[in-house]
């Protein structure tokens, strides 16, 4: 699966690109992320995605299709004791 979440004009993000575990490495991840890039270009945005640095198989997928490293964002979780 592979969606669209925020959308910060000019920009758009590629979200919840995934493959369920049985059917990895047959490129339907790459072309959910074609899907979602070219819908997004027909709209005149610029899309971005986020991933964790340690998803390796992912930042493969993302680069052989011209993404690149831009930043690092870190996220905290923050709870309330129950």
């Amino acid at each position: 699966m592979a969606g669209q979440r925020l959308h910060a004009l000019p920009f758009a993000e590629v979200s919840a690109v995934c493959t369920h575990p049985n059917h990895l490495g047959r490129g339907y991840a790459k072309q959910l992320l074609i899907q979602q890039v070219n819908r997004i270009q027909a709209a005149n945005q610029t899309p971005y995605l986020h991933v964790k640095d340690t998803n390796e198989r992912a930042i493969s997928v993302y680069e052989s299709l011209g993404f690149a490293k831009r930043i690092p964002v870190f996220f905290y979780v923050i709870q309330r004791d129950k």
